[in-house]
């Protein structure tokens, strides 16, 4: 059987057309580098979204002087000023320590304490298999939302794990399909028009403290990576921008090894 015949017997999700989304990120700025193109998109299409970000930032300066206590008092206030330009609302900080000692376990149960509330469509988080990858935070806290997507796929692994839910809502609604961004290997694209490209830069900029101007080199830098990267996944759905994922609905997540061909 050919890899397109599988596909067709069991698609990926389309997830354009989600109606509600949790965006998990690492640090403050990484759902609006890696995502925010698309959180805009959705959310003018009135999809509901919440943004989970996992870490207190507090590493987030290459000054040595600088405080970790107000690092972290700046950069939650600069991520509520980027969620503010993509109009979402609901932001969860978890507030592990950045690049500090902590159990993605112990993140897992509380990204799934959330998710069992909201049961999203679908789920946005970096991809922990990226082989570049390097920053212990970005794998741990991959890791660690791919762990509480399958948690909140099975009602006695929440109940085993003391995970609340409300069984009636559960069974009326379904798993959530899991996207990984800053991937290597997307199987699915997402159009962006202008609107949301300069939404996702404008929301970028408020983190002042990591991009401290448009006229910046870091910032310089960035956006026109983030414009190569926008432009190379337009040309795969003949589109001039796109943001590109590695998405698996709820049947490819376990002992489906074939998706990676899709």
């Amino acid at each position: 059987m050919s890899w397109s015949i599988l596909k067709k017997l069991v698609p990926l999700p389309d997830i354009t057309k989600v109606k509600s989304a949790v965006f998990i990120g690492p640090h403050p700025d990484d759902i609006e580098i890696g995502a925010g193109a698309t959180v805009h998109r959705l959310k003018r299409q009135g999809a509901e979204i919440t943004y989970i970000i996992c870490l207190d930032g507090g590493c987030g300066s290459m000054d040595p002087n600088a405080s970790v206590e107000e690092m972290i008092r700046t950069r939650m206030d600069e991520s509520k000023k980027a969620a503010e330009v993509l109009g979402i609302q609901q932001v969860h900080f978890l507030a592990f320590p950045d690049c500090g000692e902590y159990r993605p376990w112990d993140m897992a149960l509380k990204i799934a304490s959330i998710l069992a509330q909201i049961r999203p469509e679908a789920v946005f988080c970096p991809d922990p298999d990226l082989p570049s990858e390097t920053h212990p935070d970005h794998i741990r806290v991959a890791k660690a939302a791919r762990t509480a997507v399958f948690m909140t796929a099975i009602p006695m692994v929440m109940k085993r794990n003391g995970i609340p839910f409300d069984p009636e809502y559960y069974a009326s609604t379904k798993p959530a399909a899991l996207c990984y961004y800053f991937t290597h290997r997307a199987n699915c694209f997402v159009a962006i028009d202008r609107s949301d490209y300069e939404a996702r830069l404008t929301a970028v900029l408020c983190h002042k403290s990591q991009f401290p101007g448009a006229d910046s080199p870091e910032w310089k830098m960035l956006s026109t990576y983030m414009n190569y990267r926008q432009r190379i996944f337009g040309l795969r759905i003949f589109h001039k921008w796109a943001d590109g994922y590695f998405v698996m609905a709820p049947v490819h997540q376990h002992c489906f090894p074939e998706v990676n061909n899709f």
